[in-house]
Formats: structure tokens, C-alpha cells, sequence
């Protein structure tokens, strides 16, 4: 092949290049939509909409919305439908941590109206 011939295909690897690291690189959001499979005092797992599991690490400044009102973290329970936001950071070993920014839950369903007799 001629060198002219080799050319586009040296430009556009030279473009998107950048643009494929900058994807791969931590600390920008990730949303996951899925139901809650572990809950512990500082961290939860959520199993995808993919059937992935992943685990989020929960500190002081996650917050719980159920609907539009702020809760505790308590308030997370096995099975329930969350989205979470979070940041991928490092532990001090090196290791991929993920720490929730934000737990969505689904608002709270109220009991239905008692019948007058």
C-alpha cells in the first residue's frame, strides 16, 4: 500500500485516539438503574438493568431521595428499584472504587383509602 493510501487511516486513529481515553478515564458520573441485592452500613450492590452487580460506597456526603424528599441511608432496602450516580474513584491500594453521589428510590406508594362504613 502507498503512503497515500495509509494516510486517512492514520488521521482518524489519530482522532479518535483522545476521544477513547477520555472515555476510559475515571472520574466522570455513572448512572445505573437497577434493584438493590446487598446493603451494608457504608456500602450497597445493585444488580443492572444488564444483569451486572456492582458495589457503591456510601459516605456522608451521598444523598437518599425517595421521590423528591431527602431520607436517610437506612431507608434503602433489598429489592427496591434505585438509580445510582456515582464517581469512579481509587482506593489507596490503586483498586476501581465506585462512590455514590446519589441513590434515587422510587417515591413511597401511599396506602390506599379506607372505605367509610
Amino acid at each position: 500500500m502507498t503512503t497515500l493510501k495509509l494516510l486517512p487511516l492514520l488521521l482518524v486513529g489519530l482522532v479518535l485516539a483522545p476521544a477513547a481515553r477520555a472515555l476510559a478515564h475515571p472520574g466522570h458520573e455513572h448512572k445505573i438503574m437497577g434493584r438493590v441485592s446487598v446493603v451494608r452500613q457504608n456500602h450497597i450492590e445493585v444488580k443492572a438493568t444488564d444483569g451486572k452487580t456492582s458495589m457503591f460506597t456510601l459516605n456522608e456526603k451521598t444523598r437518599v431521595i425517595r421521590g423528591n424528599a431527602k431520607v436517610n441511608a437506612d431507608a434503602i432496602k433489598v429489592g427496591e428499584r434505585v438509580v445510582v450516580t456515582a464517581i469512579e474513584t481509587k482506593d489507596k491500594d490503586g483498586k476501581a472504587l465506585m462512590v455514590a453521589n446519589e441513590v434515587r428510590l422510587a417515591a413511597a406508594v401511599p396506602p390506599p383509602p379506607q372505605s367509610k362504613r
